[in-house]
């Protein structure tokens, strides 16, 4: 995964989508890789910088949770 690619959060993949946040259909764009690592329990998780539709900020997003939909390369 890298800056410039689609992405969609997979079923079931993070509370934003639960929340109402981030509609589930919802597709965003990579925008930076972030500097430290997501800590989650457990350890620490891959993750990047994404911004969705109609949201002013940026959501820092575990790789896990996220599909590829158009390679930005």
């Amino acid at each position: 995964m890298k800056v410039g690619d689609l992405v969609r959060i997979l079923d079931g993949g993070t509370g934003l989508v639960h929340d109402g946040e981030i509609p589930p259909d919802a597709i965003g764009i990579v925008v930076e890789e972030p500097s430290t690592a997501c800590f989650q329990k457990g350890g620490a998780m891959p993750s990047m910088w994404i911004q969705w539709p109609d949201r002013g900020d940026w959501d820092s997003m575990e790789i896990e949770d996220l599909e590829i939909v158009s390679a930005g390369r």
